[in-house]
């Protein structure tokens, strides 16, 4: 398995975090991944064989060409199924909502074929990507077909949730909805509204993701502490409610979460 990171070019760098691009030959072993919630929008273009989701009872399901994923609130189980290749856009926070024309909550938890949002254009890019032979023309194609449908919203409002995002982050996701309205001198309920529409959550829901993308850069940093201190550092009142989110989120326990990923990257962003 081999991964290449890559930057946007030009001003797309204000809006989309990186590309990551995935890549294994025919005849290696399948991989099976865990993905937990993160506070990133995402694109995937497979120019390889398509990931399978992983079900419960076992059965799988082939992702489309072309994927868009929302905010989750869960995990869910994700494998390769032959020779693998895979661009990854990740936007910032509030980066995506300048691509997309539709409020962005209606993608939360759930994960689409982008043909069903730019037709033409996906399949345009699909090919651009398969015909490819190397990272940089990938880079070029994405970089083309995201100028294309750049789109911004007002600088009211992308300033208003640059700062709300930048809020939450900087309080760890321990602050309430009152608070932060309070802080940005907008009323509780056009927060709410502004939040959903362009980040994909509300500020509540948003906040207890970055709450445990906090925490899993805690135990990565420092896993030898006790869990009831992990806890009131994260803002819970004991250790059971700690452990019931911890696994909502990711399906294991804080332990188990370390033990199988004891190097694990948490996506925080660092700008939008």
């Amino acid at each position: 398995m081999r991964f290449y990171f890559a930057q946007p070019s030009g001003f797309l760098k204000t809006f989309v975090k990186d590309y990551c691009f995935m890549e294994s030959d025919p005849g290696e072993s399948d991989v099976q991944e865990r993905v937990v919630p993160t506070e990133s929008i995402q694109l995937m273009f497979h120019y390889g064989n398509p990931f399978v989701f992983c079900h419960e009872d076992h059965s799988v399901t082939r992702q489309p060409q072309s994927v868009i994923s929302g905010l989750a609130h869960s995990f869910l189980d994700v494998s390769t199924c032959g020779a693998a290749g895979v661009a990854f856009v990740r936007f910032f926070s509030a980066g995506a909502c300048h691509f997309f024309r539709f409020p962005l909550y209606e993608i939360e938890n759930g994960s689409f074929n982008l043909c069903d949002v730019w037709n033409g254009a996906v399949r345009e890019l699909e090919d651009r990507l398969c015909e490819a032979l190397s990272v940089s023309a990938r880079v070029q194609a994405l970089d083309s077909f995201l100028l294309t449908h750049f789109s911004p919203i007002s600088a009211f409002d992308a300033a208003l949730v640059r700062a709300g995002v930048d809020c939450i982050r900087k309080n760890r996701g321990q602050i309430s909805s009152r608070d932060l309205s309070r802080e940005l001198a907008v009323t509780s309920k056009t927060l709410e509204r502004k939040f959903a529409a362009y980040v994909g959550k509300t500020p509540k829901q948003f906040s207890k993701v970055i709450r445990f993308q906090q925490t899993i850069a805690d135990l990565t940093l420092r896993g030898d502490r006790l869990l009831t201190d992990q806890a009131f550092e994260n803002g819970y009142c004991d250790q059971s409610h700690f452990i019931k989110d911890f696994k909502a989120f990711s399906g294991y326990t804080p332990r188990e979460f370390l033990v199988r990923y004891p190097e694990c990257n948490t996506d925080m962003d660092s700008s939008l």
